[in-house]
């Protein structure tokens, strides 16, 4: 499921946010249990049990898929976004033309977080979207033979993801 990062729910003791200050509240109230705290909100106002949490920093997601060899996405429509975070606080432009292409771990991370993009890719529900695109590809590439039973490439997985994520999951 993905949802809108600005979607409001009323959060306790802090009244009526966005639900991805849920996981900040969390953060500072208990360090590690802002994607927790997060989760329960949503059940609490949606009613919809949502058991499980992953959250992957921007170092593990590129990680991922450099060790992967990347992803080979289809892109769908072309599109430029002019108001894309630079370095320190600065914006640069990035692009990406339609068709498959095989994405970096930066490349495939600048794609996923896009958020002012030309030709109806500036919306939520277009950045959800393309961010499904990522980690279906992602989850198709980490269970392909190559992937899976290669040692060397799971030890790098492994090693991302044990330094830079947080999860409920055991």
């Amino acid at each position: 499921i993905s949802i809108p990062r600005d979607l409001g729910v009323n959060i306790p003791g802090h009244g009526w946010r966005k639900i991805n200050s849920a996981d900040a509240f969390g953060e500072s109230e208990q360090p590690g249990t802002g994607g927790d705290y997060a989760r329960q909100i949503f059940t609490q106002t949606f009613g919809i049990a949502i058991p499980y949490y992953i959250r992957v920093d921007f170092t593990a997601f590129r990680e991922l898929i450099d060790n992967v060899g990347g992803l080979t996405i289809n892109v769908p429509n072309a599109f430029t976004d002019e108001s894309f975070p630079g370095p320190g606080i600065s914006f640069q432009t990035i692009h990406f033309d339609a068709g498959v292409q095989i994405m970096s771990g930066e490349q495939a991370l600048n794609y996923s977080r896009s958020r002012h993009g030309t030709n109806g890719e500036g919306s939520d529900f277009a950045r959800a979207h393309r961010q499904q695109l990522i980690i279906t590809a992602l989850k198709e590439k980490m269970l392909s033979l190559n992937t899976y039973t290669n040692p060397v490439v799971f030890q790098k997985i492994f090693s991302a993801l044990s330094e830079h994520v947080t999860t409920n999951l055991d």
